[in-house]
C-alpha cells in the first residue's frame, strides 16, 4: 500500500508533489526510524513520565537493531514528506493473537497534517483476513493520543500496570470492518 498526502493538499496546488507518501518500510529505513525516535520519543514521554523513560523507551525500542527485528515481524510503514521519514506505524500480534498497532508515531513538526491518520489507514488496510479489530495502547496519561484515537473510534479495552513502575498502558481496540 502507499499513500500520498494529496487529499490535504489545498485547491489550486494540483501538480505539486504531494506533502507526504506512506508506504511499506524497508530494512534501509532503520537509521531514519532511529533518527524518528530521537525526534518523537521525547517530546511524546518526557512530559508524561520524564527523561529516564524517555532513555528507557529510546534504548529498548529505537536502537537499530530492536528496529531491524521489529521490521522483520511486523507490518511496518513510514510516512516520508521531502524524502525524509517523518512518521511511522506498523501492525503485529499480542501473544493471543489479536492484530495490535504496536507504534504510530510522527515527527513532532509534522503534527496535525494528517500523516498520522494516513498512517492509520494503511495499518487498518493490513489487518489479516477475517481480523475482527485491531488493538493498541498508549501510556496513561498521553491525551495526544489518547484523543486521537478516541475520534478515530478507539474504545478502550482494559488497563495494564506496568511491572516497572511506569505510568500504565491504556490498550484501545477498534472493529475491524472487513481487513485484509
Amino acid at each position: 500500500m502507499v499513500a500520498t498526502g494529496n487529499e490535504n493538499v489545498p485547491p489550486g496546488t494540483a501538480g505539486r508533489p504531494a506533502p507526504y507518501l506512506v508506504r511499506p518500510a524497508v530494512p534501509g529505513d532503520v537509521p531514519a526510524l532511529r533518527a524518528l525516535g530521537e525526534r518523537v520519543v521525547a517530546d511524546t514521554y518526557e512530559p508524561i513520565a520524564g527523561p529516564d523513560y524517555v532513555r528507557y523507551m529510546l534504548d529498548r525500542w529505537w536502537q537499530p537493531e530492536q528496529l531491524a527485528e521489529s521490521m522483520a515481524r511486523t507490518t511496518t510503514f513510514v510516512a516520508e514528506a521531502a524524502g525524509r521519514v517523518v512518521g511511522t506505524a506498523n501492525l503485529g500480534q499480542t501473544t493471543d493473537g489479536v492484530p495490535v498497532m504496536w507504534k504510530l508515531y510522527v515527527d513532532p513538526a509534522m503534527h496535525g497534517r494528517g500523516l498520522g491518520s494516513a498512517l492509520l489507514a494503511a495499518v487498518l488496510a493490513a489487518l489479516p483476513p477475517g481480523a475482527d479489530r485491531l488493538a493498541l495502547s498508549h501510556l496513561a496519561g498521553n491525551t495526544r493520543a489518547a484523543e486521537f484515537y478516541r475520534r478515530r473510534g478507539f474504545r478502550p479495552w482494559r488497563i495494564e500496570p506496568d511491572p516497572d513502575g511506569w505510568p500504565d498502558q491504556v490498550w484501545l481496540t477498534l472493529p475491524a470492518t472487513g481487513g485484509g
